[in-house]
């Protein structure tokens, strides 16, 4: 890829994820306007507990879909084989998390997610269709990803983005306060992109095809890993809500705040999806000094891109969290640091682990992401403030599953390459 095309990839890249971002952001901001009073406390909770439930539930197990297909793909792409098995693989795999999905939230239902979502029936199926098109949409990208066709990729992006932003809009337009509402046109954004790209993603039969081998297992231990990363990533806000039944403004305040500090995590998002496809092939080609030297790269511009992050949740996060998303009072400074520390070390996170993925060292990942959810839940759950607690929980979390990772990748980096062409294992280590 010449230098000119990877700045029009980036580029595109980085549209469509502006589109996608502002989209999640201003569906905080608009509900934080239409259920702004005291009795809208309740309904303003269950909109941004959904909004952290669509991250955890959906892409926090499709994206464990997107990545082990996009490695799938570029390894049999640099080695010569058909793509077509890997794709047929991975939409088996994607129904199968989709049944699995829908099975946990209408068991959780009636045990406490009726509750933070405030026994709304219309965001019970907001979040069902939810689930629906983040498989089919992810599944998409897993192959286009792989493919390294970023272009078509980052049209998802743009259409998810567009079909949650306009009806929200339109909503907030026709003065209409009902949450379900809300939620449905938050929810249904990644089923229409899927749609877009449809003809885009069919690749054609091979005159030969085998199974490809140990998808499935190595699928599973991202699940894990992903699902784990988005639970220590969305989870603390509905855990506040869930903690403070007679405190639903400062639980609503909250919220909105720490939606706020991730903006940095939605510009990183396409840095996974472009460092996969390439740290794939430096692997399956045994070149182990390439993917170092790529790593060490992405890591700078990400700490970077971090520390620009906490500076701006310091210097404008409490007058952004008051004027644009409507809260009920001005959040702390101090606050605000602590939630953009916390989103620099997540990031820093997920940059190490596609480098494991591309190893093959996926149950590597699971037990860092398992070790830093361990502490977070214990911290987030145990602690006597529920905020406090949440904040303090929000950066130690992520701390382990960081350092977890990097001992992981340099391990793996020191370790003799497999023969050049030779096939990756299967995620057993």
């Amino acid at each position: 890829m010449t230098p000119a095309r990877r700045l029009g990839t980036a580029a595109h890249l980085a549209a469509g994820l502006g589109v996608l971002g502002a989209a999640g952001y201003a569906f905080v901001a608009v509900i934080g306007h239409v259920f702004h009073g005291p009795a809208d406390a309740g309904a303003l909770s269950a909109l941004i507990s959904l909004y952290m439930l669509v991250n955890i539930i959906g892409p926090g197990v499709f994206a464990a879909l997107e990545q082990e297909t996009s490695r799938a793909v570029s390894a049999a792409a640099a080695r010569g084989e058909p793509l077509r098995p890997v794709a047929r693989r991975a939409g088996v795999l994607a129904l199968w998390s989709f049944g699995a999905l829908v099975a946990v939230v209408l068991v959780a239902w009636p045990l406490v997610l009726g509750r933070v979502l405030e026994w709304r029936p219309g965001l019970l199926v907001a979040l069902l269709v939810a689930i629906a098109g983040s498989g089919a949409v992810y599944w998409a990208r897993g192959l286009l990803g792989g493919q390294q066709r970023f272009t078509v990729y980052a049209r998802t992006l743009y259409v998810e983005g567009a079909v949650r932003l306009l009806p929200c809009l339109a909503l907030l337009a026709f003065a209409l306060e009902e949450p379900s509402a809300y939620g449905f046109a938050f929810a249904v954004g990644s089923a229409v992109a899927a749609l877009t790209v449809w003809t885009s993603v069919q690749i054609p039969a091979a005159a030969a095809e085998t199974r490809p081998d140990g998808m499935g297992r190595s699928l599973l231990y991202l699940v894990g890993a992903i699902a784990l990363s988005q639970l220590l990533a969305n989870l603390a806000p509905v855990v506040v809500t869930y903690r403070s039944p007679d405190d639903l403004v400062a639980a609503a305040v909250f919220g909105s705040t720490f939606v706020l500090a991730r903006v940095p995590l939605f510009l990183f998002a396409p840095v996974q999806a472009v460092l996969l496809p390439q740290v794939t092939r430096a692997a399956t080609m045994g070149r182990h000094d390439e993917l170092a030297r790529k790593l060490r790269l992405v890591l700078v511009l990400v700490a970077g891109l971090g520390l620009l992050g906490v500076g701006g949740c310091v210097l404008l996060g409490p007058w952004a969290a008051e004027q644009l998303f409507n809260t009920a009072y001005r959040p702390s400074v101090s606050t605000l640091a602590l939630l953009g520390t916390a989103t620099l070390v997540m990031m820093l996170a997920l940059v190490v682990q596609p480098t494991l993925v591309a190893l093959s060292r996926q149950r590597t990942v699971t037990i860092g992401w398992i070790a830093g959810s361990v502490v977070f839940l214990v911290v987030l759950v145990v602690g006597p403030e529920p905020i406090a607690a949440a904040l303090l929980a929000q950066l130690v979390g992520p701390l382990v599953v960081l350092a977890v990772l990097l001992v992981g990748v340099l391990r793996a980096l020191r370790m003799p390459p497999a023969g050049v062409g030779a096939p990756p294992a299967t995620g057993r280590r």
